[in-house]
C-alpha cells in the first residue's frame, strides 16, 4: 500500500471521528442546556412566616405561588430569586428588606418549587412575572421595585424594559446567557444554540427607570465585568462595587443600599405609571 495513501486515510478517519465527538458533545449540551441553566433543588413547602400573606397566581393554566408582606408607606420590591434556590429560600430576603423597612413580595418560576411545569424556562419566568406585577396592582400596592438576582436579574430587567416596574435593582447579573455559556465553553457556538437567551444587555436600551447595578468584585460565577457593562448601557444606571462574592452578596449592606435607592425615588407609589 502506498505509504502517503495510508496516511492520508488515517488523517480522514481522526477526521471524521474528532467531528463526530464534538457533534455529539455539542449535541449533548444543547440538549441538557436547561438542566445546565435551571439546576432545580428538591420543591419544598413554603416555611411559616406570619408576616408573609401568600396566594396563587395562573400561569398558562398553572398555579404559581406568590407571597409579600406590606409596610404602610414603604416602597415594594419584587424580588426575582436565582436559578439555584426556589421561593422558599427567599425567606431570607424578606427578612432582610424587612429589617430594612421595605415592603417585599416573590413569586415563583413555573418549574421550580410548587409551581408545576415540564420545565423552566425563560417565556415561563417573564410569564409569572408579569403576573406577579398585574398582582400587586390588582392589590392596590402600585407598581413595585423589580429587583433580580442571578437568573433573576434577566428576569427583572425583562419586566423593566416592558415599562412594569417603578425602578430597577441588579444584583450579580450576567449580560446575557449566551455570553456567560460562551465563557464556560468556549469551543461550542453557545450563542447561537441557546434556548433561553435572557439577553438583558439587548433590553438596556429599553430600560426607562432609575436603575441600580450591585455586583461583588470577588463573584466566582458571574464576572464583575458583566455588571459593570450592564451599568455602563443602562441609561442613568448607577453601579455600586461589593467586595463580595456571588452568594455572600444579598447581606444587610445591600439591603440597606436598595432601601436608600427606593426611598429617594420620585415621589408616589408608582400607581399612576403605565404599563407600555
Amino acid at each position: 500500500m502506498d505509504p502517503e495513501l495510508s496516511w492520508r486515510r488515517i488523517a480522514f478517519l481522526v477526521t471524521v471521528t474528532t467531528g463526530s465527538v464534538y457533534a455529539l458533545l455539542v449535541v449533548s449540551l444543547y440538549m441538557s442546556q436547561r438542566a445546565l441553566l435551571f439546576p432545580r433543588p428538591e420543591p419544598v413547602a413554603l416555611p411559616e412566616a406570619p408576616r408573609l400573606l401568600r396566594t396563587e397566581l395562573t400561569v398558562d393554566a398553572a398555579p404559581v405561588p406568590m407571597w409579600w408582606n406590606v409596610i404602610p408607606e414603604a416602597p415594594l420590591v419584587l424580588f426575582f430569586h436565582g436559578n439555584a434556590t426556589q421561593l422558599a429560600s427567599t425567606l431570607t430576603q424578606a427578612n432582610g428588606a424587612l429589617i430594612v423597612g421595605l415592603s417585599f413580595a416573590a413569586v415563583e418560576y413555573p418549574g421550580y418549587g410548587l409551581a408545576p411545569a415540564k420545565e423552566p424556562s425563560e417565556a415561563g419566568c417573564f410569564a409569572a412575572g408579569r403576573a406577579a406585577i398585574a398582582a400587586i396592582a390588582d392589590l392596590g400596592l402600585g407598581v413595585p421595585v423589580c429587583m433580580g438576582h442571578s437568573l433573576g436579574s434577566g428576569v427583572a430587567a425583562a419586566m423593566a424594559a416592558e415599562g412594569r416596574c417603578r425602578a430597577l435593582v441588579l444584583t450579580a447579573p450576567y449580560t446575557s446567557v449566551g455570553d456567560v455559556g460562551a465563557r464556560e465553553y468556549p469551543w461550542v457556538p453557545v450563542r447561537l444554540l441557546v434556548k433561553d437567551p435572557f439577553d438583558t444587555l439587548g433590553r438596556a436600551s429599553q430600560i426607562a427607570v432609575p436603575a441600580l447595578v450591585i455586583h461583588g468584585r470577588n463573584d466566582e460565577i458571574i464576572p464583575f465585568a458583566m455588571g459593570e457593562a450592564l451599568a455602563a448601557a443602562i441609561p442613568g444606571a448607577r453601579l455600586l462595587p461589593r467586595e463580595t462574592g456571588h452568594n455572600e452578596l444579598l447581606d444587610g449592606e445591600t439591603w440597606a443600599a436598595v432601601a436608600a435607592f427606593a426611598r429617594g425615588l420620585p415621589s408616589g407609589d408608582g400607581s399612576g405609571d403605565q404599563i407600555r
